[in-house]
């Protein structure tokens, strides 16, 4: 019980910032900004932060806000040019005159992602494919929603697929003692879940959308 109360300021900072979305107090952006503020506030009343830190994490923050920028303009000039060249058009046609059903049209574009996310940063690879197969996805019946939800999976699941898994580059540089070896070896539970609970939302795609229906 002393341990799950240690991180009192995590569920403080959850409870505000996801309470206020829902509550329709304020946006997810203005969430961000909200969350980050409690953090710096928390870090110096907890007495963890000091203005050298916080100085750090502003610069560190500015550099990783620079290349996202760089990543959402490629991904801009790169969705102009699909809606220049009609891919999305010419991607149905091919699947139709290939005679694909709408499933093995999605496991196509799975296994894509995963493909993807071994080389491939999250935010850069979803705004990269999303204008591509969206317009595929909804041709073939299949709720947006849902395929969000999908992405959202595959996404992550990059983010431990060798050999560019970021997450395993971070717990590596927090546990430098354990070699990639034996992170990769340790991450293959992680790897079959999301593909189990992948093939569970195919069967059963009422489970990805219950919870929105009952928010929304």
């Amino acid at each position: 019980m002393k341990a799950a109360l240690r991180p009192w300021q995590f569920v403080v900072l959850f409870v505000v910032t996801i309470g206020g979305i829902y509550a329709g107090v304020f946006s997810p952006n203005e969430a961000a900004a909200i969350g980050s503020f409690g953090a710096i506030v928390l870090g110096f009343l907890d007495g963890r932060l000091t203005i050298q830190g916080l100085v750090q994490s502003l610069r560190a923050t500015a550099l990783t806000s620079a290349s996202l920028f760089l990543i959402v303009i490629g991904a801009t000039m790169f969705a102009n040019f699909v809606v220049q060249t009609r891919l999305p058009n010419l991607l149905i046609a091919a699947a139709q005159d290939w005679n694909l059903t709408p499933l093995m049209v999605m496991a196509i574009i799975i296994l894509l992602y995963v493909v993807l996310g071994c080389f491939l940063e999250g935010i850069g690879m979803v705004l990269i494919t999303v204008p591509v197969f969206l317009p595929v996805i909804t041709d073939f019946g299949y709720d947006p929603l849902w395929f969000g939800i999908i992405v959202v999976i595959v996404v992550e699941l990059g983010l431990i697929t060798p050999p560019v898994g970021m997450n395993i580059f971070i717990i590596q540089a927090q546990a430098p003692d354990i070699n990639l070896g034996r992170l990769y070896k340790g991450i293959v539970p992680f790897l079959i879940a999301p593909l189990l609970l992948i093939a569970l939302l195919f069967v059963f795609p009422q489970i990805a959308l219950w919870l929105p229906n009952i928010l929304y």
